[in-house]
């Protein structure tokens, strides 16, 4: 059995899509805690099929999961995915109750820790730089909600300005990306996605902290030409500070 208590869990979307951005993560957890580890095969957290599946697949999937993790000895999780962030928040602790007892956290709250911030000492070398952050529905109505952590983090960094949105925090626009829209629904997903750029039309970067969001974000940018750049939340802090506060 492996010994540890510390799992990055990087999801399936980011793991299947998005290797660039799970490298960038992982580097940035294990630059402020080395004791957190990546497990190759850990299984999904099932929150994907959390709307196909019937109670009794759901319940037999989510203890699958949970003895995986005792088997582990996973003690503590950061999530890369906002969607695992809510599932593993929310329905988890709701399905098995006392059961699980694993303390999970979103990439973004391990950042913003006040001894994570200080360590990592972020700065921006370029000219001021304009960015949004668009708060993703699986963060903003998770069990315990991620909306201030990630204002502080760009707050605290200097040369980037944090330009609000019409509709932010709990208000914050639904991208139509997530629990299967974009595949019933296109039309309607894709002009959600644009009221969301024509709020963040003051900042030259848009940033978000769900790979649904960021998938929905690309794909519609693309189709428009948009030219402000699509990131997502730790892409931006990877390059702030392993590529010495690179122009973006």
């Amino acid at each position: 059995m492996l010994i540890m208590s510390k799992l990055i869990y990087l999801g399936c979307l980011s793991k299947n899509n998005y290797e660039e951005t799970c490298n960038n993560a992982v580097k940035i957890i294990k630059y402020l805690d080395e004791q957190y580890l990546v497990i190759d095969n850990a299984p999904c957290c099932g929150s994907l099929t959390f709307h196909s599946l019937d109670d009794e697949h759901i319940v037999d999937h989510i203890k699958y999961v949970n003895k995986w993790f005792h088997k582990h000895n996973v003690k503590k999780i950061i999530t890369i995915c906002a969607g695992c962030y809510q599932y593993l928040t929310r329905y988890y602790p709701k399905i098995l109750g006392s059961e699980f007892n694993i303390d999970v956290e979103h990439i973004i709250q391990f950042i913003a820790k006040p001894d994570n911030l200080e360590k990592l000492n972020l700065e921006y070398s370029g000219k001021k730089l304009k960015v949004s952050y668009h708060d993703a529905c699986h963060l903003k109505n998770a069990t315990q909600p991620v909306l201030e952590e990630p204002r502080i983090i760009l707050n605290s960094i200097n040369n980037i300005s944090l330009q609000t949105m019409e509709n932010e925090k709990i208000y914050s626009l639904c991208c139509g990306s997530g629990g299967g829209v974009y595949s019933i629904f296109k039309e309607n997903s894709n002009f959600n996605t644009r009221k969301i750029f024509d709020q963040a039309k003051r900042a030259k970067t848009l940033l978000t902290g769900c790979p649904f969001c960021y998938t929905a974000f690309k794909r519609v940018a693309d189709d428009v030409g948009l030219k402000k750049s699509i990131m997502k939340f730790e892409d931006f802090i990877a390059i702030l500070k392993f590529e010495n506060g690179g122009e973006i």
